[in-house]
């Protein structure tokens, strides 16, 4: 078993740093599992708005949200997240007009990304029980200290 800090140096996990600043300290922590970073890096760039609010592509809108969760900004409104629960215990999604990212709290302010996805193919095809399974099932597989994930209201995971 190991620390998420200690995964991240196996590569097992990836760090998001959200592109603070030189001067910014992060408040939150975000990480990613390699399946994530490469869907991040190859198709996030092909895809256009779908639910387009008139002023960002979905790449622009993955950068913000990093940057807004990493910076600590407030996420407490249902626009930027919600707790998929009591569906499958411990499984938020973050979310902006066109993606979808499921993962957990691994501690307080420490978040893992284990799916994403774009809301139109989330919606289209019912995928949202699919990647919520998906999520507790690639946690189960992590070789990541226990507790794995924490449970809770908002306050309670950051």
């Amino acid at each position: 078993m190991a620390t998420i800090i200690e995964l991240c140096k196996i590569g097992e996990v990836i760090a998001i740093g959200g592109g603070l600043d030189a001067h910014q300290q992060p408040e939150r922590l975000l990480y990613a599992l390699p399946h994530v970073v490469d869907w991040l890096e190859t198709d996030l760039p092909e895809y256009e708005a779908d639910f387009h609010d008139g002023k960002m592509d979905p790449l622009e809108q993955a950068d913000l949200l990093f940057h807004d969760f990493v910076s600590g900004n407030d996420f407490s409104f249902y626009e930027k997240s919600h707790s998929m629960q009591p569906t499958e215990p411990g499984v938020w999604e973050l979310k902006t007009s066109d993606l979808r990212l499921f993962g957990w709290f691994v501690q307080k302010c420490v978040f893992v990304i284990a799916e994403i996805d774009t809301a139109f193919r989330c919606k289209q095809h019912a995928l949202y029980p699919g990647y919520r399974n998906s999520v507790v099932y690639r946690r189960q597989q992590l070789q990541l200290d226990e507790p794995k994930f924490i449970t809770g209201d908002y306050d309670d995971v950051l």
